[in-house]
């Protein structure tokens, strides 16, 4: 009787272990990005994927879209949790998140905002997210990800693409004036030759 008693409040543990955080990730998890649900994570690629369809190209402060989606379409997950590194240092993340409408925002590392999650543990096949780089950064960006299918299956700190983000000299190409020389206007060949043969006619009258 004790043992069926020991056992009964080892499964009744164990489930409320499994089914923490249904409505999205705490501050707590910010360090590892890893799901308190008690089992190890996965080490076979993902089947998720956190892109960005508007390129990999992004200004400062300028909003950068997300889309965290299955690679086949077919795969749902049920949680996420999602930060912005620079690609030379992942110990901080780096920018802002805007409110989603399907998760919250979470401010981890000493920072604002900078961390988002789901807020509820239903099936989902399409996530969208806008991030904004900080106003004064330049530099390569990677989106980690952690993807929760269900509760004892889920894939850590998933890369995305490098976005990089440049300021608009970087970002466009180089205007280089053309030299002048001497003269202060040049006349183009087209045009040069077009006055030589009207001379020419005239010269011939």
């Amino acid at each position: 009787m004790v043992h069926s008693a020991v056992a009964f409040v080892f499964i009744l543990s164990f489930i409320s272990r499994i089914e923490a955080f249904p409505n999205g990730a705490p501050q707590s998890v910010c360090a590892s990005m890893t799901p308190g649900h008690g089992v190890a994570t996965q080490q076979s690629s993902s089947p998720f994927v956190t892109t960005t369809p508007n390129g990999e190209i992004a200004l400062p402060g300028s909003p950068v879209q997300l889309e965290l989606r299955p690679q086949n379409g077919d795969t749902a997950f049920r949680g996420y949790f999602v930060m912005a590194f620079d690609r030379a240092d992942d110990s901080k993340p780096i920018g802002t998140f805007q409110q989603p409408m399907d998760g919250k925002l979470i401010d981890c590392s000493g920072g604002m905002q900078n961390a988002v999650t789901h807020t509820n543990n239903n099936d989902k096949k399409s996530v969208k997210i806008e991030w904004i780089p900080p106003s004064d950064y330049s530099g390569q960006v990677v989106f980690k990800t952690t993807f929760v299918q269900n509760k004892v299956t889920f894939w850590v700190k998933t890369e995305s693409k490098v976005v990089s983000v440049v300021t608009e000299a970087q970002g466009s190409p180089r205007m280089v004036p053309k030299s002048t020389g001497s003269s202060a206007w040049q006349v183009s060949p087209i045009f040069a030759n077009l006055i030589a043969l009207f001379f020419a006619a005239i010269s011939m009258l």
